[in-house]
This record gives structure tokens, sequence and C-alpha cells, in this order.
């Protein structure tokens, strides 16, 4: 008797229990998928450095920005990625600031170029630093910025990047110099036979010469000293743009540079959901320890990841090129958001 009452139990439980089943998991049902969005990048060729930090990047974050899958999408050129992100090839670009304000106003090699979606500010990962040296003999005779107007300068090649952050610091200053093109094999020649009085130079990060910088300054070893700024030329580039003391000693440059920053980043559009971009963001200020292994040139940026973007908006100007709501959200949730920036927010 005891052991059909036993019986009976199990085979109660047994139905119970096939029923909650039943009720959990209806016969035919799946697990639902977890929908994984594309996010591509589109950034130059494989060879050039902004692909390499990219794909470390992806690396350090990837488990912390859920939803979306990675990849690198490499272009010819920088203004090859740009023009397929504006034609809806990829969901973010590669762009300095410099050339994001080319695009805007439809100038330098976007002239007539229509953008169907066009980036907003989203995520700035490194810089380059603009400075200016001369010989010790001609810097009795040039002891500020200021002092090289209307004279013969190599402000680095004619329509790159660094000429033209030279060009809008002068601006500021209401300083113009005659820019002399030279080729970048001869600058220390020039220098010594007074084509030029100063060039222009910059580093990536702080960290390191461009190939005709390290040339440069082996051909004028012990022959070049910084141009610094005076302390009224310093606060008005540092209200527009910022400036970086760069100590240049280790390439046998005397002096402490001051250089004027312009930033590179990867910008998306407004289709990129908000909290998309605030948790990338947050990744990265998670793993910053790992984006400092990627390369040195993001160390500033893993030194302070909310910080890093603010001197970006900065360099950029939001008046121009608009700030993605997450990179807001972010900035704001850090106490680092300036009010003033509140009208820049993309819509």
């Amino acid at each position: 008797m005891k052991r059909l009452a036993v019986v009976l139990c199990l085979i109660v439980i047994g139905v119970f229990l096939a029923g909650c089943a039943a009720e959990e998991k209806p016969e035919g049902a799946t697990t639902p998928k977890v929908e994984v969005k594309p996010w591509s990048w589109a950034t130059c060729d494989p060879s050039c450095y902004a692909y390499r930090v990219v794909t470390g990047i992806f690396d350090a974050v990837k488990d912390d920005v859920p939803g979306y899958e990675f990849s690198v999408k490499p272009y010819s050129s920088t203004t090859a990625a740009i023009k397929g992100f504006c034609n809806g090839e990829a969901e973010s670009a590669y762009i300095a600031d410099l050339a994001a304000k080319n695009l805007y106003e439809s100038t330098g090699s976007f002239e007539g170029f229509v953008c169907e979606q066009k980036p907003v500010q989203t995520f700035w990962a490194y810089t380059m630093e603009t400075f200016l040296v001369t010989t010790k003999e001609n810097a009795e005779n040039i002891r500020s910025w200021s002092d090289l107007d209307g004279k013969s300068v190599y402000l680095t090649p004619a329509g790159y990047m660094n000429h033209l952050n030279l060009r809008r610091a002068f601006a500021v200053l209401g300083v113009e110099p005659q820019h002399t093109e030279v080729d970048s094999k001869f600058v220390c020649k020039a220098l010594e036979e007074g084509t030029i009085v100063a060039t222009g130079l910059y580093t990536t990060a702080g960290v390191s010469l461009p190939t005709w910088g390290q040339e440069l300054t082996i051909a004028c070893k012990d022959k070049l000293v910084v141009i610094k700024m005076s302390d009224e030329e310093k606060q008005k580039i540092m209200a527009k743009y910022g400036v970086k003391e760069i100590d240049v000693s280790k390439w046998g440059i005397e002096g402490t540079a001051d250089a004027v920053p312009f930033y590179f980043g990867f910008h998306t559009s407004l289709n990129t959901p908000e909290d998309a971009v605030y948790n990338l963001l947050k990744a990265l200020e998670k793993n910053s320890d790992k984006l400092a292994q990627v390369d040195p040139g993001l160390e500033p940026l893993a030194k302070n990841v909310a910080e890093f973007q603010v001197g970006g908006i900065k360099s950029a100007d939001p008046s121009v090129m608009p700030i993605h709501p997450g990179l807001a959200k972010y900035l704001k949730e850090k106490g680092l958001w300036n009010s003033e920036w509140d009208q820049y927010i993309a819509k």
C-alpha cells in the first residue's frame, strides 16, 4: 500500500513538472536571439597608423559594448574613408578636426562634395602637436611666434593638417608668416642658407617625429631651438585650441616646445543611438589600461578618457562639428560638460 502511494506521488510530481515545463517553453519555441548590429569604422589603408590603432581599440572594448560587432573598413586614403562614410558605406569614419571643418564648409578636398550622413563629434582618440623651431643663430631675433610675421617660414607641406593647424593658430594671433614650400629632405639646408628662418614640426601624441623631422634633427644636429610663445600668445591660442608642452630634448632640440594640438578620432552620425556612443566611451574608460598597451600614441587618451574628449571638442569647434548626444551624456555624467555647448548637441 505504501509502495503504491509512493508511485502515485511520483506520477503526480512528474505530471506537474511536465506541465510547468510546457508552460515555460511551449512546443516548437526557440530561445530568442539577441540582435547584433554591425558597426564598421572607415579608415585609411592597413599600413596606416589609424588602422593599427583602431583594431587594438576594438579588442580592448568589444566585450563592454553590447549589441554591436565592430569591424574596420579600409580605404585608399583618409579622405576616401570620409567620403565612403558620407555615402553610407560605414557607421563611423576616421576624421581629424581640421578635415571635419573642410567637410562641413565644403572646402579643400570636399569642395562640391555632398555628404549624405554627416559625422558628429563622437570619440577623439589621439593628437598631433604642431610647433616651431629655428636655428640658434636666428633665435636672437625670433623670441616669439609673432616675430615670424611677414618672414619666410616652412609651415610643413601646404594643404596638410599640420600646415592648416599652424595657419589657424597664427590667425588667432593676427600674424601672417610667408609660407615657403621646401622639399622636406632639405629643410635643414634651407634653414642654414636662410631660405627660411623657421620651420614647423610636429609629433604624434608627443612621442614621435615624422620621418622627415627625424632627418631634420640629424642633419641640423645641435643647431635647432624651439620658438616659444609669449604669455599673451599662449593665452590666446590656449583659449581657442589648447597648448601642449612637449619635451623635444630627446631629438636634440633645445627647449620645451609650445605645441598646438589637433585631434584625430572616429566619428559617427546620429544614426548611431545615444546609448551606443555612451557605452563605447564608458568601455574606453573601463579598459583604459588596455589602451595604453595598444600604442604609445594612445597614452594621453588612456590617462583620462573624459578630459581628452573635452580637448577634442575645443579643437574641433562644436559650432562647426556638432556633438553626438552620447558624448554629451558621458561628459555631463563626468562633470566636464560646458553648458555653452548645449546649443551644439546634434539633433
